[in-house]
């Protein structure tokens, strides 16, 4: 099992963003440090609470100060951006980062004023996004001059000059919910999938990637799935309800209400939405113990998927987020990644014996 984070990342207007960026880049570092798989990085436009514009550029700085951990872009708004010149950005990170690159898209408009700003209508952006995939693919998979003219971008006998930098190409990720079309089309191009769907509903969503799969004569790998989750691990429960609750509740009554656009809670309270938030089946605040129990949850649940993808949050202090991390390396991951059994045979032995 993999597991992957999701830097959006959520910064508090009215800090610093030379410093934010900072801060975001060292995660980074300590996540490869520990041992994370995938990392996806946010790309939005407005609003002063998702500051990262480009995910290209934050993965080449990030990749300078890592070894193993594999970048992507989670994601890139394809609707709003001509799919030669994300197709020919990101294979020339594939070749910088060697090989390390995921290419993550999606129709865009998770924050509503990003399209909003550029003149783009919220109706217009899953049109624009299959035109754009289905161009970007065509690129990546083939060299034959390809040419196409659609409502709002133009391809002329393209060809991508420099291809992916590994025979099986460049990783591509997608994030969708039910969309029947968008999951039919990461079954025919093997991509991963990205989603925060319930676990419950992952099986009736993953018949239609299946479907795509098929009729492309190759067969789905529920591996390639990634779920969205939030998970913050201390060493008691008490205390990791304590560290994120101020700022849990601020995110969600400053950020998601007024900005994404979310309902406002009913008789919730700022201080209260830590303790609704944790009864989402994808959501763990507790200790490691906490985290296993519902990731074998998850697993149950949704019929099996090939990892989680952790929303990286500043919910917590600086020390309590970093140990965070570490509880779910040492403890967490060990369980899902069959590390264990010979140590616990080899432990079993050694007793035998006393």
């Amino acid at each position: 099992m993999r597991f992957s984070l999701f830097m959006q990342p959520v910064h508090v207007p009215g800090e610093n963003p030379t410093v934010a960026f900072e801060r975001d880049l060292e995660l980074i570092e300590w996540w490869d440090t520990l041992g994370f798989d995938e990392v996806f990085i946010g790309e939005h436009h407005s609003s002063g609470w998702e500051t990262i514009a480009s995910p290209a550029v934050f993965i080449a700085a990030a990749a300078g100060r890592t070894m193993r951990i594999r970048l992507g872009s989670g994601v890139v708004p394809l609707g709003l951006h001509h799919p030669l010149y994300v197709a020919d950005e990101y294979i020339l990170l594939d070749h910088l980062t060697r090989g390390r690159t995921i290419l993550g898209v999606g129709a865009g408009g998770g924050i509503p004023s990003d399209p909003y700003v550029v003149g783009v209508e919220p109706a217009e952006l899953q049109p624009r996004f299959a035109a754009a995939f289905e161009a970007m693919t065509r690129l990546l998979e083939s060299t034959e001059p390809y040419s196409v003219t659609t409502e709002w971008f133009e391809l002329r006998d393209a060809v991508l000059q420099v291809r992916p930098y590994t025979s099986t190409g460049l990783p591509l990720a997608v994030v969708t919910g039910k969309n029947p079309d968008t999951l039919a089309q990461i079954g025919r191009h093997g991509a991963i999938w990205l989603t925060a769907l319930p676990p419950q509903q992952v099986s009736e969503a993953w018949a239609h990637v299946e479907a795509g799969a098929s009729a492309a004569g190759v067969t789905a790998d529920r591996s390639r799935i990634r779920l969205n989750s939030i998970i913050h691990l201390a060493d008691s429960r008490e205390q990791a309800f304590a560290d994120v609750r101020e700022a849990a509740g601020r995110e969600q009554f400053d950020f998601g209400v007024p900005i994404l656009g979310r309902p406002e809670p009913e008789g919730v309270g700022r201080d209260e939405w830590i303790d609704v938030m944790a009864q989402a089946p994808n959501v763990v605040i507790g200790t490691p113990d906490d985290a296993i129990e519902k990731i074998r949850a998850i697993q149950s649940d949704s019929g099996g998927v090939g990892g989680l993808m952790v929303m990286s949050k500043e919910w917590a202090s600086r020390a309590a987020t970093l140990h965070s991390y570490e509880l779910m390396a040492r403890y967490v991951f060990p369980e899902f990644q069959e590390a264990l059994p010979g140590i616990r045979a080899a432990d079993q032995v050694a007793r035998s014996l006393g």
